[in-house]
């Protein structure tokens, strides 16, 4: 028994679906990695400052941080429910 060419290449359209990275997963990706750095760095930053401005600065770091974090498990979220629905 021999599938029909429509078969195979469904099937292959689903396996590189599933094996390959989308452009926009990866700019998320990307981007929450981008926030987390940003906000280590800032947090690094503000530790060798030690006035009101370096708490200020510290606070901020941890929202920033914080903002990738969220970011990151909402596109997470966002990708898996796409891929169930197709």
């Amino acid at each position: 028994m021999t599938g029909t060419p429509d078969d195979t290449s469904n099937g292959t359209r689903q396996a590189q679906k599933k094996g390959r990275l989308s452009i926009t997963m990866v700019l998320d990706a990307l981007l929450s990695v981008t926030f987390l750095v940003l906000a280590a760095y800032i947090g690094f930053y503000a530790s060798a400052m030690t006035d009101k401005n370096g708490r200020d600065l510290f606070w901020f770091s941890i929202l920033l941080g914080a903002y990738g974090v969220w970011r990151a498990i909402r596109s997470l979220i966002r990708h898996r429910r796409r891929d169930e629905e197709s």
